[in-house]
């Protein structure tokens, strides 16, 4: 049995003897989600052929003018990288960012992805952001280097929709 209710934003699943109560997440607690300690992003983009590509990416939230909102999801990758070339073609993308310990959450975001062109000193200081997140203050420097060489390109994802469920194998 399953019974959606909209207004306590709460999914009743019922098997058994077991109720499972799965919550959806406030925009507050998505962002703190989002970038909350080294969760990998699995970004979705399209190949030219229709399918899927699928790939983990780190990332960290551009919030700077976002007060009320969940900031730009920002992410380096090589420029002839086919995550590149497949957002260049269709910049619609989807990533799902998920915490694989009980009780078990996700987030995905459904956005709209635009390439900026190399600009050193940009992609640098993204880099060394997410580097920072993923590699810790000690390594931020170096990693941010390495992922920002000529060739590299900075990529931004404007949420369009976002879904956020949390104690997904929780119960009462």
């Amino acid at each position: 049995m399953e019974i959606r209710t909209s207004k306590e934003n709460i999914l009743y699943l019922m098997k058994g003897s077991i109720v499972t109560i799965m919550a959806e997440m406030s925009k507050s607690e998505i962002t703190r989600f989002l970038m909350q300690g080294t969760f990998t992003g699995k970004l979705a983009t399209v190949n030219k052929d229709g399918s899927s590509h699928v790939v983990p990416i780190w990332f960290v939230l551009d919030d700077k003018n976002n007060r009320n909102k969940v900031g730009n999801i920002v992410f380096t990758t090589g420029e002839s990288s086919t995550k590149a070339g497949n957002i260049h073609r269709d910049n619609k993308v989807s990533i799902c960012v998920d915490d694989q310990t009980p009780p078990f959450s996700f987030v995905s975001v459904f956005g709209i992805a635009k390439i900026y062109p190399y600009k050193q000193n940009e992609v640098l200081k993204w880099a060394t952001k997410i580097a920072g997140r993923y590699m810790g203050k000690r390594n931020a420097e170096s990693y941010g280097k390495r992922n920002s060489e000529e060739g590299s390109v900075l990529v931004k994802i404007k949420p369009t929709r976002m879904v956020g469920e949390k104690d997904v194998a929780g119960w009462d």
